[in-house]
């Protein structure tokens, strides 16, 4: 666990499980701070998902 957590989202999260882990180990959720960016208004969070990356592992298969 952490005490304080500043999270940077002007850019995609690599992944939403590293967002998560990001929040759920500070202690308080008082101690959470975030950028993001002044014209965006909208709560979610895009999931970057290489698809090149997928497909390559299916066809190894």
């Amino acid at each position: 666990s952490v005490q304080h957590v500043g999270l940077d989202l002007r850019t995609h999260v690599f992944s939403h499980v590293k967002l998560y882990v990001a929040l759920s180990h500070c202690t308080h959720p008082h101690n959470i701070k975030v950028i993001f960016l002044q014209d965006q208004n909208s709560t979610k969070i895009t999931n970057v998902v290489f698809t090149e990356v997928l497909r390559g592992l299916i066809n190894q298969m």
